[in-house]
């Protein structure tokens, strides 16, 4: 378990449906922050902590684009400066809070914890078949008790699918399939292809094959927490091409944002994107239930195993060969972590 953070990175906060023009409040990499929207519906985030006497400013209300202390009505705009003290016409410099980035993207508020220098919109991770056509999307959230590092673990580690997911999107086919990982630019890739086997269960429900499959499932994760998994089946014996997956009769790709909110409890933002059913909301709705259900299946384990390294903080586990995507991206992690550290100290004073 590990409270080690890279600020500087965009961090899923909130669906975009949950920010209204009132106070938001969200826990972030151990930090309080509030979300509010101005009355352009642009959303603000700042500490959510007033420099007065640090009630939170997440109990007050928002008077057009002022978000106001509920102890003694101080307001402060999207920028985190303070535009107006009752009872006193001079405001200080001292009177201001912490303002962060924000940008929406794919149905979800993404907050800059790091230097605001830096904060690019374009460093969001493209998802490219997202509002196209032919592509069907489902969403979730949940929050889990268990350390963002455990979860990346898991959701790099195509291995365990054939345990954990028997009843959705795993079976016996490809228990002994190894499993091989690569690393392209700062994507790591893990996964593999599961041939002649029986179709799993979502495969078998959404598109009628009964015969034997070709199926492929591989995970990808981009620090710090932004992860996908492309997952399809199609007939045993097609050519293992990316013409015959675009054409397959399955093909889902199931994006995760992980953003810290404790040392060890995690917000977990989801999407799927789906090639078939694109417009049928009965379908989205079944999808929601599904991965609903096979996100369940990870985060019983993985808050069983953080209570476990939390009772018994000197653990630390073996290795086998289904790790190799676990090990890579533990490496990247520790090599991120000390280039960050290098360039400054926790470049802006979003220190808490």
């Amino acid at each position: 378990m590990s409270g080690d953070y890279l600020f500087n990175a965009w961090y899923a906060a909130a669906a975009c449906t949950d920010v209204a023009p009132g106070p938001t409040a969200r826990t972030l990499l151990e930090q309080r922050l509030v979300l509010f929207r101005t009355e352009a519906g642009q959303v603000a985030a700042l500490r959510d902590r007033c420099p007065h006497r640090f009630a939170p400013l997440s109990q007050g209300p928002v008077h057009g684009d002022n978000l106001a202390c509920p102890y003694h009505g101080m307001r402060f705009g999207a920028d985190g400066r303070c535009t107006r003290i009752p009872g006193q016409d001079r405001i200080p410099d001292a009177a201001r809070v912490d303002a962060f980035p924000v940008v929406e993207a794919y149905g979800l508020v993404f907050v800059w914890m790091g230097d605001p220098a830096l904060a690019d919109p374009a460093a969001l991770t493209a998802i490219a078949p997202y509002g196209q056509p032919g592509w069907g999307v489902s969403r979730g959230y949940d929050l889990f008790q268990a350390c963002w590092q455990n979860i990346a673990d898991n959701l790099i580690d195509p291995a365990h699918t054939s345990f954990v997911h028997q009843r959705t999107i795993g079976n016996d086919a490809g228990d002994d399939v190894r499993v091989t990982a690569t690393e392209e630019g700062d994507v790591i890739r893990c996964g593999r292809w599961v041939d002649n086997a029986p179709p799993v269960p979502v495969v078998r429900r959404y598109t009628g094959l009964q015969g034997l499959v070709d199926r492929w499932q591989f995970y990808h994760y981009r620090l710090p927490g932004t992860t996908w998994v492309d997952f399809g089946a199609f007939e045993a014996g097609r050519p293992h091409t990316a013409e015959e997956q675009d054409r397959a009769p399955y093909r889902v790709l199931s994006y995760a944002f992980l953003t810290p909110c404790t040392r060890d409890s995690t917000h977990y933002f989801s999407l799927q994107l789906r090639n078939f059913a694109a417009d049928d909301e009965a379908t989205t709705r079944e999808f929601e239930a599904l991965y609903k259900l096979t996100f369940d299946e990870d985060k019983v384990l993985l808050e069983a195993i953080q209570r476990e390294e939390n009772a018994h903080p000197d653990l630390t586990p073996m290795r086998i060969a289904s790790d190799t995507g676990v090990v890579r991206l533990r490496r990247r992690l520790a090599e991120c972590l000390a280039a960050e550290r290098a360039h400054a100290e926790r470049p802006h004073t979003h220190t808490g």
